[in-house]
């Protein structure tokens, strides 16, 4: 995985949305005929694309009781401390099995340490295992369980080189019309590996919202806080950005695009502007 290849990721999922704000104008702007007296004037096929706000919801709260596959891009044109751009794709996976939510990343990254050469490959496979245990249909759902990190990168620079373990906690808030406030908080601490490797503890907390305009839309910010205690390094942005729910088939598709600005960050190596961008799919589960 490239930059190249990261850029064209978010290209992609730019024009897709751009594609999706461009169908509602070209639709009212066709030379129709007036309705006659009585007739209801939206037809049902345009109701039926406009996806309900229940979907909006689902397709941004990791707790909905949906299996997923998400592909996640974070474009650092700019890094402090290093020359040349960062890229990190993420391919995430969400199962959903009653109460239990089961989340596996699997981190692509290319990176330049400052020689010149871009360097490419896996990162640290993580996943962690929460327990819901709040009711379903609550309006505060609640879920907390184990996290497990495995020392799976293909360059000592973009992983840590140790086994590590900790806790991850999920709280969703519904607010109407499908709207969100999520906060995801992990911890990690190294338990086994590599010696000649310093110690690893991180801490990341993620507060997102996701706030729905209608017809699919949906405005986001959810920058990940991180604080990695052993290196000593800081970073906190802050995003804003615009998503597009929408349904193929009995699949719901949920694309978006968020420019994140670090406000606050400590420590060499930690992007000062990123390009965050998403492609999720969501699929019933079988017992609906």
């Amino acid at each position: 995985m490239n930059v190249t290849k990261g850029i064209s990721i978010c290209a992609l999922v730019i024009e897709l949305i751009c594609s999706f704000t461009e169908v509602a104008p070209g639709q009212q702007a066709s030379p129709v005929q007036p309705p006659a007296q009585g007739i209801i004037t939206e037809s049902s096929q345009d109701s039926a694309a406009r996806p309900p706000e229940s979907d909006v919801a689902k397709a941004n709260n990791p707790l909905a009781p949906m299996n997923a596959i998400y592909f996640q891009n974070y474009y650092a044109p700019t890094v402090y401390g290093v020359p040349g751009p960062n890229n990190l794709l993420d391919i995430r996976s969400i199962f959903i099995s009653g109460r239990q939510i089961i989340r596996a990343t699997l981190p692509i990254l290319s990176s330049n340490f400052g020689n010149g050469d871009q360097v490419s490959g896996l990162g640290d496979f993580n996943v962690f295992d929460a327990f819901r245990v709040s009711p379903e249909n609550s309006r505060n759902v609640l879920a907390v369980g184990p996290l497990v990190v495995a020392p799976t990168a293909t360059n000592r620079f973009q992983g840590q080189g140790k086994w590590q373990a900790g806790l991850a906690g999920v709280g969703v808030h519904s607010l109407s019309d499908g709207s969100l406030l999520i906060g995801i908080l992990t911890w990690q601490h190294a338990f086994a590996g590599e010696r000649s490797r310093p110690d690893a503890q991180v801490a990341t907390f993620q507060p997102i919202t996701t706030l729905s305009v209608g017809r699919g839309y949906y405005v986001r910010s959810s920058g990940i806080w991180s604080f990695d205690i052993s290196d000593h390094k800081n970073l906190i942005p802050v995003g804003i950005g615009l998503g597009k729910v929408f349904k193929s088939g009995d699949v719901i598709v949920n694309a978006f695009i968020e420019p994140q600005f670090t406000v606050y960050h400590d420590g060499t190596a930690l992007p000062s502007i990123q390009l965050y961008t998403g492609l999720y799919f969501l699929f019933r589960k079988k017992t609906d």
